[in-house]
């Protein structure tokens, strides 16, 4: 068990990999009065395609990782979640992009009962050809709201336009094909690949003794055997810089229209650090030319340029970039208009010192205050582990924010290659 200290922050976490592999984190919070816990795997819905270090390749149907999250809590011998209840413990489960998450909360002073049980359930994976029918139907009907909810929609179909080969086209959820393409045995491929002890992250948030909660760990593990461990990264096919799609019009029930110009960024090879610094220069960047940070963000409203509704953001990672502006009840023509005008004033803007400082604060302000919020501090500690850096490093980067990297890091964009979506109602 190695103790780490940040002094700035003032925050102890401990950290032990067992023998198995599993990397256990303990963030120490004595003042704390409820413990969150985490178990979760860097496999999302990105991850369908995977290769090994002797060149093997691994292809999964869309929406495999979302199916497998519904069916750990599956088991012949016990009802989990009924288990879960009985102790009071909130629990509960989730896939995103890139992970896959299952935790509990609870204010027990004692939490070794539900962590016990969070290890066995996702680590004692037990599905029948039975089981796996009857669930397709149920995640199909959860497929089908996600598609008739303009949020979600209208970044498919943006995803869908921008690019051809990459898996973000797809729902998390898969869709009606390839979620009925699932089988026991894919299943149980996928799961003995990707929630391997040496894949995963146990993280707890917690005021209980670190030293309790790994001896616990051990314990839990020393009884169970796992196949040998394959390291994976996840495979995309080499994707066209331009869109796909330059123009798609959608109709739906709506009350009022909604739009959504995607900008599909090339992506650069790079360090984990200048990746996450180019995506901090970019937000802080939008932040100030896009929001009510700047003076003519008033105008733009009263001119009926945007709409309340008016929001953007911004992603960078290893296999993909892009920018997205999205607003409602706008007339499309228009708004793309607005958006060619401000993002050719955006890159040759010059931010001022006094409004870096000002976002730079608020940034380091909001992160400061999550460091309060249990679920969030695992969160987020996963999530920079997912990307190589680690949380002080994250704020660092913050820091690190000046007028001229801004300046810089916005003027390097390739912002010529956009898609628009328009969700109309029917």
């Amino acid at each position: 068990m190695n103790k780490y200290t940040d002094s700035r922050l003032q925050e102890n976490w401990y950290e032990e990999v067992m023998s198995n592999g599993l990397d256990v984190i303990v963030w120490h919070k004595p003042l704390f009065t409820a413990s969150h816990v985490m178990f979760a795997t860097p496999y999302g819905s990105l991850d369908r395609e995977q290769t090994d270090p002797d060149g093997n390749h691994f292809q999964f149907p869309a929406g495999i990782a979302h199916f497998l999250e519904h069916k750990l809590f599956e088991s012949d011998e016990r009802d989990v979640m009924a288990e879960f209840s009985k102790m009071g413990v909130s629990v509960n489960a989730y896939t995103s992009f890139e992970k896959t998450a299952c935790y509990f909360e609870t204010a027990a002073k004692d939490i070794s009962e539900p962590l016990n049980l969070l290890l066995d359930f996702v680590q004692g994976f037990n599905v029948t050809d039975t089981s796996v029918e009857k669930e397709k139907p149920i995640i199909i009907q959860e497929l089908n709201g996600y598609q008739q909810d303009p949020v979600s929609r209208i970044d498919l179909e943006t995803f869908t336009s921008m690019y051809q080969n990459h898996p973000i086209r797809c729902d998390i959820c898969g869709d009606e094909k390839s979620i009925r393409a699932i089988t026991k045995d894919s299943l149980e491929d996928c799961y003995r690949l990707n929630y391997h002890p040496g894949r995963m992250m146990l993280i707890a948030v917690t005021p209980v003794d670190p030293s309790l909660i790994f001896e616990l760990v051990r314990n839990n593990q020393q009884g169970k055997t796992f196949a040998p461990y394959i390291p994976l990264k996840r495979y995309t096919a080499k994707e066209p810089e331009h869109v796909i799609q330059q123009e798609k019009e959608i109709s739906m029930e709506l009350s009022e229209q909604r739009i959504c110009i995607g900008i599909k960024l090339p992506v650069i090879a790079e360090t984990a650090a200048e990746r996450e610094t180019r995506d901090w220069a970019v937000k802080t960047s939008m932040d100030a030319w896009f929001s009510s940070v700047n003076p003519e963000y008033q105008k733009w409203l009263d001119q009926g340029l945007i709409s309340s509704y008016f929001s953007y953001e911004s992603d960078f990672s290893e296999d993909m970039s892009m920018i997205l502006f999205y607003d409602r009840g706008i007339e499309a023509e228009q708004f793309q208009v607005f958006i060619e005008d401000q993002l050719h004033k955006w890159q040759n803007s010059r931010i001022s010192e006094i409004t870096v400082n000002q976002l730079r604060s608020r940034t380091i302000g909001t992160a400061l205050h999550l460091l309060n919020h249990p679920a969030d501090i695992a969160r987020v500690f996963f999530d920079c582990r997912m990307k190589h850096i680690s949380m002080t490093e994250e704020m660092r980067i913050i820091e690190s924010m000046t007028p001229q990297l801004l300046q810089q890091k916005i003027r390097e964009l390739n912002l010529s290659n956009r898609t628009l979506t328009i969700l109309k109602n029917s």
